[in-house]
């Protein structure tokens, strides 16, 4: 590789990881779009959707564990939701990982733009008052087999994009009424333990390309600790509103796509 191309793929990377740390979306919703397009509109060569989905896999799962590690400190986790959602999205992942290898590349777009369509308009609800602060002390008792239900799905489709634990921030808080900050906390715990095995199974069944993923997980990595410090600081409200136009603009930016063939 170029030295301009390390240098943006690099950028990406960080943007990516950014992400993670103050949102708790694990960087592959960011990640995900620009990997797609941004390479081809600097004229490098364009990425395709599945090799995008294998790199991203990379990606969330070495910024999982350096944002995930920096919120549990902060004691923005529960550990039990983080146990049973782990567990159970962990298992759907690798299934994902694995089927992944045989669907198209529109299927995966197609599927990144239904999730994060949903994501979106979830943030955008209204909230409780008591689900919008408070640290993992404050975070209310979940029925295990919901969760678990949930959770499984919800690793299918991870596995399948090597994005998408930005879906367990809603989810967790309209869904179960988790606090916003251990909503994020937690998924980050969460996406550690699920994209362990997304990893291990695009790994396997070769579709991540090293060298280029490499230099995306170690610029992600570093910024990862930036987000988790700029997030100590974001009032709750606003987190979950950039969180909201974030998801919504690149859910957009991909149904463009899509239409376009």
């Amino acid at each position: 590789m170029s030295f301009s191309l390390v240098a943006l793929l690099a950028a990406l990377g960080a943007m990516g990881g950014f992400a993670a740390g103050l949102l708790g979306v694990g960087g592959g919703v960011v990640m995900f779009p620009l990997l797609y397009y941004v390479p081809s509109f600097f004229g490098w060569d364009a990425l395709d959707a599945k090799t995008v989905a294998a790199i991203v896999s990379s990606q969330v799962f070495f910024s999982a564990i350096v944002g995930g590690w920096a919120h549990l400190r902060s004691g923005q986790v529960k550990s039990a939701i983080a146990l049973v959602a782990g567990s159970a999205s962990a298992l759907g992942s690798l299934i994902g990982a694995v089927a992944s290898k045989w669907v198209s590349g529109q299927f995966l777009l197609i599927l990144f733009a239904l999730i994060t369509t949903a994501a979106g308009l979830a943030m955008c609800l209204p909230i409780a008052d008591r689900a919008t602060s408070g640290g993992s002390e404050s975070a209310p008792e979940v029925a295990t087999l919901p969760l678990g239900i949930c959770s499984l799905l919800a690793g299918v489709v991870i596995g399948f994009l090597g994005a998408g634990n930005f879906a367990f921030v809603p989810l967790l808080i309209f869904l179960f009424k988790v606090p916003t900050r251990v909503a994020i906390g937690s998924t980050l715990i969460i996406g550690v333990m699920n994209s362990t095995t997304g990893f291990i199974g695009k790994l396997a069944t070769g579709q991540i390309p090293l060298l280029v993923a490499s230099v995306v997980v170690v610029a992600a990595g570093l910024s990862a600790l930036i987000g988790e410090r700029v997030h100590r600081v974001v009032p709750t409200a606003v987190l979950r509103k950039i969180y909201a136009i974030l998801v919504g603009a690149i859910a957009l930016t991909v149904w463009i796509t899509i239409a376009r063939g």
